[in-house]
């Protein structure tokens, strides 16, 4: 035997379901693994979570099926999951992602309500060679409340990895953690936690070209999307059942050729999702244009079935989650997609009406139509005009815009007394509108997305009609 050995880790992380870099790290993969075995090493592939994102129309028409078939066409051996295939799934489509999995899922954070584990995963697992042995451990970001709601219980991750580690540390000769909590969750636990030799992350699209190390352990994260392969290297030494070297290093996927299997199974399955969601849901008689500078009938309407949904006091959403218009005349679940490909949800809040005031005003303020916007759910490029339902407000343009009167129900708005007001999801993640996050009784409509709720709602011709008729009305300054 020899007194030592190499392990290479080939990572990804937060594909987010783009797809058109996959067939280069499935070349990637192919290359090395060949190369790398014939010098007599070792080699693994994992990927750590949010490959699947329902923006792509491959994942939403097979509730990410289509990902469980491109991982097992590239190679991978081990994956954990990430928000994106834990929250933006219902329970139910969770259960039946990996039915044809090739690979192994490793989740040590996640059971459902009784208590079980999900039968889809396994909550650590020991890779085995001749000579040496590596415990993979697994854990995703511990968003609770959500996760109940969806029939799961998320266990906090630095426990579980704490009894693992303690577990299994003797067992093996590295231990590798697949943590998809983000990179400062990933720096907590290399300060918190010892024996764990390398954390392989994901979540807040770090790229770190060659690792950090926080004592002895070595976080690697390689970006977002594809656009790069995470390298990890590994001197082991058997004998002594430990690490003596590690290194990272991250490959361009855009310097490898295309496998053309992997291209040829996605375009076939591009071309059957689009069949699978051109199903009718509706039928227009005059189209929804988009318009993120100003109110528009389509936003209004989003408003609207925001407000019906959740039976509400009163609604607004954002204009800049409208991507792409809807035709006159059919509208399909593909139509629907295109102009909502967020995994956003409903929610409401309960604020007084000088907290909703205060909202409205900063929202049509130049700057804040014009932010740009990143994350938290949204798959746009800025804000946009804020958009109403239940209200009618009168204001006055320029570089600063004042709202002179708000009517809910035909009432003028009273600042002292409470409103349940629908939104999305979004809102209540950051601090845009901090009045949000100060209200009561915040609710979350889950699992329903807001392209979900406009399927459910387009029908109804009297929402339809009412949307063409402004909320907001400009005075003459």
């Amino acid at each position: 035997m020899a007194s030592t050995c190499t392990l290479h880790i080939l990572h990804t992380n937060d594909l987010h379901s783009h797809f058109a870099s996959m067939p280069q790290i499935a070349s990637c993969f192919k290359q090395h693994r060949r190369d790398w075995q014939a010098e007599g090493s070792y080699v693994l592939t994992v990927d750590i979570g949010d490959h699947a994102d329902r923006m792509s129309m491959q994942s939403e028409a097979t509730w990410g099926k289509a990902n469980t078939a491109i991982l097992n066409q590239s190679g991978y051996q081990y994956v954990t999951i990430g928000n994106n295939e834990g929250m933006t799934l219902p329970k139910d489509k969770l259960d039946e992602l990996y039915e044809q999995a090739t690979f192994t899922v490793v989740l040590g954070n996640l059971r459902d309500l009784s208590g079980s584990r999900p039968q889809w995963a396994v909550p650590y697992a020991i890779h085995e060679w001749p000579d040496v042995r590596v415990a993979i451990l697994g854990v995703t970001v511990a968003l609770a409340p959500f996760y109940q709601m969806l029939g799961w219980q998320v266990e906090e991750p630095l426990n579980v990895l704490r009894e693992q580690v303690v577990a299994l540390r003797s067992q093996v000769d590295a231990v590798i953690v697949l943590s998809h909590l983000g990179y400062q969750m990933d720096l907590r636990l290399a300060k918190e936690l010892s024996g764990i030799d390398v954390i392989l992350g994901a979540h807040t699209h770090h790229l770190l070209p060659n690792g950090e190390y926080v004592n002895s352990t070595l976080i690697a994260q390689a970006g977002k999307y594809g656009d790069f392969i995470g390298h990890v290297a590994l001197t082991i030494d058997p004998c002594a059942k430990h690490v003596t070297a590690s290194s990272a290093e991250v490959f361009d996927s855009h310097d490898y050729p295309y496998d053309p299997e992997l291209e040829q199974l996605i375009l076939q399955q591009q071309q059957a999702a689009k069949d699978m969601l051109n199903t009718p849901v509706a039928s227009l008689q005059r189209p929804y244009e988009i318009d993120w500078d100003e109110e528009t009938p389509f936003a209004t309407f989003l408003a609207a079935s925001l407000k019906k949904w959740t039976d509400a006091d009163v609604s607004f959403v954002n204009a800049g989650v409208l991507l792409s218009p809807l035709p006159a005349g059919t509208v399909t679940k593909y139509d629907l997609l295109q102009a909502l490909p967020h995994p956003i949800n409903p929610c409401t809040v309960v604020i007084t009406g000088g907290q909703l005031l205060t909202v409205l005003e900063r929202a049509i303020q130049p700057e804040m139509v014009g932010r740009e916007l990143r994350g938290f759910g949204f798959r746009g490029k800025r804000l946009g005009w804020m958009n109403v339902d239940g209200m009618s407000l009168q204001y006055t343009d320029g570089a600063v815009r004042r709202i002179h009167q708000v009517c809910i129900d035909g009432k003028p708005l009273i600042p002292a007394t409470k409103y349940r007001v629908a939104t999305a999801d979004m809102f209540m993640f950051n601090r845009l509108f901090p009045e949000l996050l100060e209200g009561a009784d915040i609710h979350y409509f889950i699992p329903e997305v807001l392209r979900e709720i406009v399927a459910a709602t387009i029908c109804d011709e009297r929402l339809v009609a009412a949307s063409f008729q402004p909320r907001w009305h400009k005075l003459e300054a």
